[in-house]
């Protein structure tokens, strides 16, 4: 199987708010010799405010932005088109499943492409931050993990690769494609130094390899954020065969008899969590646990303890009656959120015939494209997105209340000072005034990159096309 390593550089940190600015795919072959790489550039929507904070860090310049060749729906169309291309394989990156997964996975949303496209056959799922975790827990001696001038560790991929003798100037780090080589030097290294480690978290990365493990009958070593704990799968979340309830089986088992209130509670406590979920679909630390029990720590009972306690839990069946209760109510009462972008998780699966109205969406001129999103499209969520598109991209399609209608939303979008979810233009003033408040004498170059970013976004405004 061949390895498909990627990185974004976005807007922010908001996955349901932010757009992927640049986009790099190395493919390589199961050695990690390069086959094919890619590289990306998208411009800003219009009605997106990215984040002064990331413009800071990834040194991106808006201006620079403006001037990329691609736009947002391109951008996206084209990534659709690696991962369709690169099948089967298995996806990477750093700290990918936490952010640029998500990240691709809303902006496909938006862009009316199917959002769980590195979910589908042939794909796999892995996280070279996590398994250098596994490595750093199981096998320290093989891996340097580097200290800040604070003395905490740090994983971040610049230090992590410096102090394990890979050369990575810090000044090329957040630069899409600079990430994605030092991914795989890393990942290369990670595999020579820890090869029994690697091997069996890469047999992690699809989610039938840890829904296999928590199926048996036996103890599993599960890793936190830096050490292992002995666990025992109990059973999947009703209605989410990704999600798996496990207990921690340091934990005497005395709430066998709770009631369903009482079990769902334990999943979120804070402290001591007798019951956790873990998701198979996420590369978890999930290992046999004669090879995780080396980097547990406090007292753990012994193997035969552990086997009994596990025993306990799956044999008693009121118990797991009530944790099911418990599992499928744990969202019952959540308000789900009255913005489309942020509605991937809680509006449900995209059903088959908006599927294929949006795949025809993207093969058609704009005239049509209006027609469909008016006509076809039954989710309101993505006759939502046709329609700011259409706005966007094609005004002259639209009626004369479909322009005006547009424009409100637009101007409420970029200008509101209602309490909102995305960042708008007076919320990163704000923020621009802070950082410049906190900047020293030695910070002069920041400061005028602040003032840039300042100019720039206080010159946004409506798109050409709807302006005119």
């Amino acid at each position: 199987m061949s390895f498909l390593f990627m990185d974004f550089e976005a807007s922010g940190l908001e996955p349901a708010w932010d757009v992927p600015l640049q986009a790099a795919y190395v493919e390589t072959d199961s050695d990690l010799r390069p086959v094919r790489e890619t590289v990306l550039r998208a411009r800003l929507p219009a009605y997106v405010v990215p984040s002064p904070d990331a413009l800071l860090v990834t040194g991106l310049d808006p201006y620079r932005i403006e001037a990329a060749p691609l736009s947002q729906l391109e951008l996206m169309r084209a990534v659709a088109g690696i991962l369709d291309a690169a099948s089967p394989a298995t996806i990477l990156g750093y700290s990918n499943l936490k952010y640029d997964e998500e990240l691709q996975r809303h902006s496909a949303f938006r862009t009316l492409l199917p959002p769980y496209a590195t979910s589908m056959p042939g794909l796999a799922r892995a996280d070279v931050l996590t398994m250098l975790r596994a490595v750093a827990m199981l096998a320290p001696d093989t891996i340097t993990i580097p200290v800040t001038p604070q003395g905490k560790p740090t994983m971040q991929l610049g230090p992590v690769c410096r102090a394990n003798g890979i050369a990575f100037d810090e000044a090329d780090a957040h630069d899409a494609l600079n990430d994605v080589h030092a991914t795989i030097a890393l990942f290369r290294l990670l595999r020579e130094r820890a090869p029994t480690i690697i091997a069996a978290m890469m047999a992690n990365a699809h989610k039938s390899g840890p829904a296999g493990l928590l199926a048996r009958p036996e103890p599993l070593g599960l890793g936190l954020f830096n050490r292992m704990i002995p666990i025992g799968g109990i059973m999947p979340t009703p209605g989410n065969a990704s999600s798996w309830a496990v207990a921690d089986l340091t934990v005497d088992p005395t709430y066998l008899d709770a009631p369903p209130e009482e079990l769902g509670e334990m999943l979120f406590a804070n402290g001591e969590r007798p019951i956790r979920l873990v998701k198979t679909n996420a590369q978890p630390i999930l290992l046999p646990w004669e090879m995780a029990a080396p980097a547990a720590r406090g007292e753990v009972p012994p193997d035969r303890e552990l086997q009994t306690r596990l025993a306990r839990i799956r044999g008693h069946a009121c118990f797991r009656d009530n944790l099911a209760i418990a599992l499928a109510g744990r969202f019952a009462g959540k308000e789900p959120s009255p913005w489309p972008d942020d509605s991937l998780y809680s509006g449900g699966f995209i059903g088959r015939d908006d599927a294929i109205t949006s795949r025809r969406w993207h093969e058609v001129e704009w005239d049509q494209r209006v027609r469909l999103g008016r006509e076809l499209l039954g989710d309101v969520r993505l006759k939502a997105f046709a329609n700011r598109w259409a706005w966007l991209e094609a005004p002259g399609e639209l009626s004369a209340a479909e322009r005006e209608k547009g424009a409100a939303w637009f101007d409420h979008r970029l200008d509101t000072r209602d309490d909102v979810p995305w960042l708008t233009r007076p919320a990163a003033r704000e923020r621009i005034a802070a950082l410049k408040a906190g900047a020293g004498p030695g910070d002069l170059a920041r400061v005028r990159q602040l003032d840039a970013i300042e100019r720039w976004i206080a010159g946004r405004g409506k798109p050409l096309s709807c302006a005119a």
